[in-house]
């Protein structure tokens, strides 16, 4: 609704996304509206989210049902935090509807256990120095 270019689905299209090298991320934002002054019933888009594990995630965001009799009005909808490291994420076909602004933060990955536990290890030598001295 700002004059710049925003995706639209019909009914029955099921888009994709993620990084291209594969690596995990974090849907944050995303502005949604319906499809147009024919389809402008506030509508449930279905997001499902995949992780590298198999876990398989989804998120929910229903759209207003607005329409200013030239465009599609946009609002800013946030995902739940839960919806995360996600190696993709495909729309459901359900509805059609227009997406505008996606935000994505790359996923920070889980410190693996060895690691940890070297860092602890060398932590403790690092004290057991400090009380001898």
């Amino acid at each position: 609704d700002d004059g710049t270019a925003y995706v639209q689905s019909i009914q029955g299209g099921s888009p994709m996304f993620g990084l291209v090298d594969g690596s995990s991320f974090d849907p944050v934002s995303v502005d949604m509206a319906e499809y147009s002054d024919v389809v402008r019933d506030p509508e449930t888009v279905h997001f499902v989210g995949y992780r590298a594990d198999g876990t398989v995630l989804t998120d929910d965001i229903t759209t207003a049902g607005s329409f200013n009799g030239v465009a599609p009005v946009f609002q800013t909808f946030t995902f739940s935090p839960a919806f995360s490291g996600l190696t993709r994420v495909q729309i459901s076909p359900v509805v059609p509807w227009s997406l505008d602004n996606l935000t994505l933060r790359r996923s920070v990955p889980e410190p693996a256990t060895g690691s940890l536990l070297g860092v602890a290890a060398l932590l403790l030598l690092g004290i057991r120095r400090l009380r001898r001295k």
